[in-house]
């Protein structure tokens, strides 16, 4: 009620609870429409959400009933006041309410799949290879191949048909080179010509060098050393174009077609055919300087080697200094090219794997020129391949490559022992590198010189004791176990020779592998290492009793009596060392001695019992059952001691 209506007299309790009751109904009226609105946005709503590209047409809101019943007006209230009648009537019903809906967040949209790209057609496909130029270099290399083909048929076959004079098919491939060299350097100074102009180009280097081979081999008209200088001029001027291009495909159309073709140009001289294509590797080297131009290497490589190869089956006796000579540089070619190609190249350890495959011609020298010519090569090589592998740290050669060269001087050493020596003396060598190698693998792992090498000298060394290994088998070592003139005494010397240097080694191996081991690993190297140095023993003892013995059956009894005893020996040793050692150390020495007695006593029930006799099979027992009774109250008393130690004073 407004504060300025008069009122003609004051209000009836009766009239305050109808005004009041009015009130709560207009109230509960205006609640309900307000209601009935936001449930018909929210449906709109929803209906937008869930289908966004179609209009939504929200449908008008019906107007609200009217109440049945008129409330009463109270004579002092304004005309436009109204009342509801009373809550509590009987006739008049309370609205319900339903609650309000929560607001559902709508799903996501599922994501769209990614289109996928038509597949190109046949015709596309060869649209966008001769649009990208590949179309182009396809063609250009195959017209390289058969213009060179078609060069070498004019100054082969043409001449042996007698077709042209001499002179004519010479200065015709002649003039032909200079003219393909010339258009194709004209042409690439249009970058866009470039790849037409590099097959041009090695057309005309390739036709020059050609040209030369056969004015040479086949015509005599230059001397050997003239046509090398001009062979050197023409390739290493010609593929100047290549280092100015950055272009690696100049370089292999002149190489490919010349370790193919030249052949061919040759006419059986092989002197000039090597030494020819050994000064094109040389002088093509600087080429590559800055390049990172693996296959160009590669191809070099074999243009260098593969003649050497060819060689061994071609050519005679005679030219075996030539040979020399001439592997000798393709090695050092090969190594040198790698120390100053390696620092610009992304694949250096290719570059390492193929310089070393320049070492085959080498051994095949052996059945060419001799076994102390090729013993000397080869051995020369290994040293200069193991002083870059040791000392090229300083020099800036990657670990990788110093692996590779390292396993290649092994391999060559080997390679050379087995040139000059055979049976028993390849056996005494073999062994000496054995432990050579293992006592560097010691050495390096306690000083840490060895530094990133120290695997690889251990797994080379491992692999030069199992070849020792193989060699004492196959050398007689297991026949002298059992028959007493299975050797020569001179064999029988060189025998013990290799087991002592043998025996070293895979002491020296087995510790060295020891350091840093631990758990299952540990006991698997120290139960290898003791059986194959137990082996050793064994072959010791009883070669050493065939020696004395002069081959006598007395000496080889006498000998596996003394390995049944160096056993129990070395088990006893063993479990008395276990007692200083703790932890998993301790259980490995225990298992391992407990194993070599338990072997021990069994040759001496299953193979010295049946095979000793008289004194022999007297001294096995009593020996090591002394010994076994030792070392039971050796041990009994070392626990006692161990108890009593344990047991702290009151």
């Amino acid at each position: 009620m407004n504060a300025t209506t008069s009122s003609p007299g004051p209000e009836s309790p009766a009239d305050t609870v109808n005004r009041i009751r009015g009130e709560f109904a207009d109230i509960t009226r205006r609640l309900s429409h307000a209601s009935d609105e936001l449930t018909a946005l929210h449906g709109v709503l929803l209906t937008q959400t869930a289908a966004p590209a179609q209009p939504v047409h929200t449908p008008p809101i019906p107007p609200q009933p009217t109440p049945t019943q008129t409330p009463q007006l109270h004579p002092l209230q304004p005309p436009t006041a109204t009342f509801p009648p009373p809550l509590f009537t009987p006739n008049h019903r309370v609205p319900q309410y339903a609650p309000t809906p929560p607001r559902v967040q709508p799903l996501p949209p599922p994501p769209r799949p990614l289109p996928v790209p038509p597949r190109a057609s046949t015709a596309e496909k060869m649209t966008a290879a001769s649009e990208g130029g590949l179309i182009g270099k396809i063609l250009a290399g195959i017209g390289v191949a058969i213009t060179l083909i078609g060069v070498v048929l004019l100054l082969v076959l043409a001449a042996q048909a007698g077709l042209l004079r001499p002179e004519l098919r010479v200065a015709g491939g002649a003039l032909l080179a200079a003219t393909l060299f010339g258009i194709g350097v004209r042409l690439g100074h249009n970058v866009q010509k470039r790849s037409g102009a590099v097959a041009l180009v090695a057309t005309g280097v390739a036709a020059a060098l050609f040209d030369v081979l056969a004015a040479t081999a086949i015509y005599h008209w230059l001397p050997d050393y003239a046509a090398l200088l001009v062979a050197a001029v023409l390739a290493g001027g010609g593929l100047v174009v290549a280092h100015v291009w950055d272009s690696q495909a100049l370089g292999l159309m002149v190489g490919i077609p010349l370790v193919v073709l030249a052949p061919f140009l040759a006419g059986g001289d092989d002197e000039i055919l090597v030494a020819f294509l050994l000064t094109y590797v040389a002088v093509t080297l600087w080429i590559q300087l800055g390049r990172n131009w693996t296959a160009m290497f590669i191809t070099n490589t074999a243009v260098g080697t593969l003649p050497v190869l060819y060689g061994l089956v071609a050519w005679s006796s005679d030219d075996r200094w030539f040979f020399v000579i001439a592997a000798s540089l393709n090695v050092v070619l090969a190594i040198v090219s790698v120390l100053v190609l390696m620092r610009s190249s992304t694949r250096p350890v290719i570059l390492a794997l193929t310089s070393s495959a320049t070492v085959f011609p080498m051994f095949g020298a052996v059945h060419i020129t001799g076994g102390p010519l090729a013993s000397t090569l080869l051995g020369v090589t290994a040293a200069i391949l193991l002083a870059l592998a040791v000392a090229g740290r300083p020099l800036g050669v990657p670990v990788p490559v110093r692996v590779v060269w390292l396993a290649t001087s092994s391999v060559t050493a080997l390679v050379a022992c087995a040139s000059i020596l055979e049976g028993a003396g390849l056996a005494v060598a073999v062994a000496g590198i054995a432990v050579v190698t293992a006592c560097a693998a010691a050495v390096g792992k306690v000083s840490g010189t060895g530094g990133d090498l120290n695997l690889t000298v251990a797994v080379i060394a491992t692999i030069a004791t199992g070849i020792s290994l193989a060699g004492t088998l196959l050398s007689g070592a297991v026949a002298q176990l059992l028959f007493a003139d299975a050797l020569p005494t001179g064999d029988q010397a060189l025998m013990l020779i290799t087991e002592v240097l043998t025996l070293a080694a895979i002491v020296v191996l087995a510790w060295s592998w020891a350091q840093g081991a631990g758990g299952e690993q540990l006991e698997a190297i120290w139960t290898v290492g003791t059986v194959a140095a137990l082996w050793q023993v064994t072959l010791l003892c009883v070669g050493l009793g065939a020696l004395i013995g002069g081959g006598s059956d007395a000496g080889i009894r006498g000998g596996h009596a003394a390995a049944t005893i160096v056993w129990v020996l070395t088990g006893a040793a063993g479990l008395l060392w276990a007692r200083r050692q703790r932890g998993s150390a301790r259980t490995v020495t225990l298992s391992v001695s407990l194993s070599i007695i338990g072997a021990a006593v069994a040759k001496l029930f299953l193979f010295d019992l049946a095979t000793l006799d008289g004194v022999f099979r007297v001294i096995a027992f009593i020996v090591v059952g002394l010994l076994l009774l030792s070392l039971g109250v050796a041990y009994a008393q070392s626990l006692n001691s161990d108890d009593d130690r344990s047991v702290t004073p009151r």
